[in-house]
């Protein structure tokens, strides 16, 4: 911002210069001859119907082609008017008088002199114009002094300016800047405007607001697109952890009470085994017991209590794990939130947060572009 007020400050210096040596521009007569030098103490001279009609014969003067005799008389009369109160540092005044007299007849010196009131005014956006169409027809209307001195505010103005271009590609889409509707879409807005922080909307029937603020410098220049989004494309799910944990912890669950059930099943036949091999053993041994248990029926006997152990432990387990599957299906349930499209769009360091109120929903990026 610095070098913006640096700037500036050298266009006023420039125009304060020029307006206290050389008088106002005049728009010549005639389409010839070289003009004397202005000096602060011979005023403008005042134009004559001889004159006009000379002005209105020439044709290699194409900014006087096809503008009447009485038209050129009234844009001079308020052009000599608007002279004064320029001289004067009636700004705002001049300024009307000189875009009044623009109206009858579009000369470049009325533009070269509504652009020194301008500067005066701050205005930097309005005058670069104004300076573009006082040069538009070469040296021959202002004279090279001036021509050069219009070439020379131009660059200066240009540095406290910034070049934005803004698409939008929505039928029925209204571009606004600085709150201001530019552009009903689809198509493409652009402009210069003063440097610094500026706000660019866009938005459209059925889709969510786009808006950014970018900071712009003087002599930056950004294109940019502005997309826009329903809210179905705008809208994502999340969910804590990956969808298949939850469910793979309860699957796990009923695998391990399923494997506890069938270790239990064998357990419970081992042990009617080794019961009915005992049996059989009583049944001749004569003390009525059996007295001499064999290995096998030791090994049938052990087997059957070790199944039943890891039956438990793989209830236990497939237990646990069913109930953790089933807290972690209800804490995974999909969590709605909505995207930042921008923020692959614009450059680093800018930053995009959404925007939420009672009658819109959308999302803002802040940044240097």
């Amino acid at each position: 911002m610095a070098s913006i007020a640096a700037g500036a400050a050298v266009v006023l210096l420039s125009v304060s210069a020029a307006l206290a040596q050389p008088e106002p521009e005049q728009p010549p007569p005639d389409g010839g001859g070289e003009k004397p030098p202005d000096t602060p103490q011979v005023p403008p001279k005042q134009i004559t119907d001889k004159d006009l009609a000379t002005a209105q014969q020439e044709d290699s003067r194409p900014w006087a082609k096809g503008v009447s005799v009485d038209r050129q008389r009234k844009a001079l009369a308020l052009f000599n008017e608007a002279n004064g109160m320029l001289r004067d540092a009636l700004f705002p005044r001049a300024a009307e008088k000189y875009r009044e007299a623009l109206t009858h007849w579009d000369h470049p010196a009325i533009h070269y002199n509504l652009a020194l009131a301008l500067v005066n005014l701050d205005q930097p956006v309005e005058m670069h114009a104004e300076l573009e169409q006082a040069l538009v027809h070469g040296p021959s209307p202002l004279g090279e002094d001036k021509y050069a001195r219009a070439k020379d505010f131009k660059v200066l103005v240009e540095k406290q300016l910034a070049t934005v271009e803004y698409t939008v590609t929505i039928p029925g889409a209204i571009l606004l800047f600085d709150g201001k509707e530019v552009l009903t879409g689809p198509g493409t807005w652009s402009s210069r405007v003063r440097a610094g922080e500026h706000n660019v909307a866009a938005r459209a029937e059925g889709y969510a607001p786009t808006q950014l603020n970018p900071k712009l410098l003087g002599g930056d220049v950004q294109r940019l697109e502005l997309k826009l989004f329903t809210d179905k494309e705008l809208t994502r799910e999340k969910t804590r952890m990956p969808k298949f944990v939850p469910y793979s912890v309860l699957g796990a669950g009923v695998v391990a009470i399923g494997v506890g059930a069938l270790l239990h099943t064998s357990a419970k036949s081992g042990l009617e085994d080794y019961d009915q091999a005992i049996a059989d053993c009583a049944a001749t041994d004569p003390s009525g017991g059996c007295s001499a248990r064999t290995p096998a029926m030791l090994d049938m006997k052990s087997s059957a209590e070790s199944k039943q152990n890891f039956a438990a432990v793989a209830y236990t387990v497939g237990g646990v794990a069913v109930a953790t599957g089933v807290v972690l299906v209800i804490l995974n349930r999909p969590q709605t939130y909505r995207i930042d499209p921008l923020k692959a769009e614009l450059n680093a360091g800018t930053t995009v947060t959404p925007v939420l109120g009672p009658d819109m929903a959308g999302f803002a990026a802040v940044g240097r572009f």
